[in-house]
């Protein structure tokens, strides 16, 4: 009676959640909106990026927007104020840590909107690093040899407890032209990082960085930043070379040739994140990375996240950050020529 009872609950929970009609198209009266995007960074010059989004019969569309009024201030003191003819505000002046921003922009046919966010202060620390052993796995059929590099980060410093700053650290090779490759997978099992971009991976890497890894960054709260004494990671760079197999195939006792690649340095990024910027990138993973498969269990129950927005009647984000750059040598491997 109870298997019974059990198959009887089964079925209708599972036919509960499928349909066998087509919805209507909503008719919520969803306004067009103007979005602005720009991240504050000391390192680079004032950049803000203007767009619309306008509804058609077809849904939602993206258009670049032109000839706004624009009126942005750095601690009360006016910057720029007028009209912008493109869709791309540059100026030459770079903004300041610790300083408030706000942005007014106006267009139009379309609501006007505003953001504010202040640019916090650099995190710097001490940085060492050494060429990890590649293993048998980072050999890739294709001939590329994938070195890794182990990375020690310790004496955390800067004013993160009064801006509510939180860090993201990220891995680039450098090559040449300053073309950034990012590393998308950094081992570490530091309890201080933030869980949401962490998997389990099948080999343990040593037993300082264990087997969990970091899908394209590694991020410390504001609240878990005081007490981050040492960061240690492995990643994955980018091949300094590879094996042309060209010439192998056919010729018995022939070896392949070694074409190096012009691999410049390696770069490990400190992000120091304001509230804003800190609460963008965050939201932003969860929503894009979610898995969305018509076989996957969890789409039944899935819900979108709305990712972050600071703009004021509008869409986009308007953020402050500030980055530190550490720069090593590429090491000469022993297995390439």
């Amino acid at each position: 009676m109870q298997k019974t009872l059990f198959k009887i609950l089964l079925f209708c929970l599972i036919t509960a959640c499928t349909v066998d009609y087509d919805l209507k198209q909503t008719n919520i009266d969803e306004p067009n909106r103007l979005v602005v995007n720009s991240f504050l960074n000391p390192e680079k010059p004032v950049c803000v990026y203007f767009y619309t989004i306008d509804r058609t019969n077809a849904g939602f569309v993206y258009n670049t927007a032109k000839n706004l009024h624009v009126k942005l201030t750095e601690d009360d003191h006016v910057l720029f104020d007028g009209l912008c003819a493109d869709t791309i505000f540059v100026m030459a002046h770079h903004p300041r840590a610790g300083s408030r921003y706000r942005i007014d922009v106006s267009l139009t046919g379309y609501a006007s909107v505003w953001a504010e966010t202040t640019v916090p202060a650099a995190i710097t620390c001490k940085t060492r690093a050494e060429h990890f052993n590649v293993s048998d796995s980072n050999y890739n059929h294709s001939g590329y040899m994938y070195p890794e590099m182990k990375y020690y980060l310790s004496d955390f410093a800067g004013n993160y407890k009064q801006e509510n700053t939180s860090l993201f650290v990220l891995a680039y090779s450098v090559l040449s032209g300053d073309t950034l490759v990012q590393s998308y997978d950094l081992y570490s099992s530091n309890v201080l990082l933030d869980p949401i971009n962490r998997s389990n991976g099948n080999e343990l890497k040593d037993e300082e960085v264990g087997s969990s890894y970091y899908e394209d960054y590694m991020r410390i709260k504001n609240r878990n930043l005081p007490y981050l004494d040492n960061l240690i990671f492995i990643t994955r760079m980018h091949p300094n070379g590879y094996y042309d197999y060209t010439d192998v195939w056919g010729s018995i006792g022939t070896p392949p040739t070694w074409i190096p690649y012009d691999v410049e340095k390696y770069n490990v990024k400190l992000i120091a994140a304001g509230p804003e910027y800190d609460m963008y990138h965050r939201t932003f993973y969860e929503q894009t990375t979610f898995i969305r498969y018509d076989d996957f269990i969890a789409y039944i129950v899935y819900q979108p996240i709305q990712v972050y927005s600071n703009i004021n009647g509008g869409l986009g984000i308007f953020a402050g950050m500030n980055e530190t750059n550490y720069y090593f040598d590429v090491p000469v491997q022993a297995d390439n020529p």
